[in-house]
């Protein structure tokens, strides 16, 4: 049996991992259509960008999802002091990230990123719009593909996958495998300066997946620089 038919015909499995990238770094596939001063709010979790902020007023910002779709207004407290956007604090629901430069980021050179916290119900908003159509939940893995997922130098968030396979420029494997295709599209990582602690910059990659379409396996992803 050859090497193409294993990799084929390689079972694949439900996984669910947690992000193995250094704390504060994250993975982004930008939509194409988002206000200029849009800011990437981040989950540590997963290890990806799951929405985004524009301020409106202080205290009151919009909430868009990974799509770029506008879906609620977040508000401060009432009891909460007048309050600058950049300092946002709310009700305690998980601690995600900001990143304070919006699409200037990937001219301007690094940034520092704040911690913030969330309503519940916006979490579960963004959270739930990741969900929508092939999800990440209903994607499987081989063995194989599922191993390198703990390899911090190799782990790519599963909702992250879809959005490529969703989103991204389908073509036949390259190997002419029946059944398996290979999905590409360009992904930002967001990576900590060393020289400067507390800051960060974005790297373009191209992510590409192979994939079985029938069961929607993932035989094999990677990513890197051109």
């Amino acid at each position: 049996m050859t090497t193409e038919l294993l990799l084929k015909e390689a079972p694949g499995y439900f996984y669910h991992f947690s992000s193995k990238l250094p704390v504060g770094e994250f993975f982004e596939i930008r939509p194409r259509i988002l206000p200029d001063n849009a800011n990437p709010i981040t989950d540590d979790e997963s290890g990806m960008c799951i929405g985004y902020s524009v301020s409106q007023a202080p205290g009151l910002w919009r909430i868009y999802d990974a799509e770029g779709v506008l879906i609620t207004l977040e508000e401060a407290p009432l009891e909460s002091p007048f309050i600058d956007p950049l300092d946002i604090t709310l009700l305690a629901a998980g601690v995600f990230r900001v990143l304070l430069a919006g699409r200037s980021f990937l001219q301007s050179g690094a940034r520092t990123a704040i911690t913030v916290r969330l309503s519940q119900s916006t979490v579960s908003l963004l959270r739930g719009r990741l969900k929508l159509g092939l999800s990440g939940r209903n994607l499987k893995m081989t063995e194989t593909a599922a191993k390198h997922m703990y390899n911090p130098g190799r782990y790519v968030p599963l909702q992250l996958q879809e959005k490529a396979i969703r989103y991204g420029r389908r073509t036949p494997d390259p190997q002419r495998n029946p059944g398996l295709f290979l999905y590409r599209t360009e992904m930002y990582r967001l990576v900590e300066n060393k020289q400067l602690k507390g800051t960060y910059f974005y790297k373009k990659y191209t992510l590409e997946i192979l994939v079985r379409e029938k069961d929607w396996t993932i035989n094999h992803f990677q990513y890197f620089q051109r």
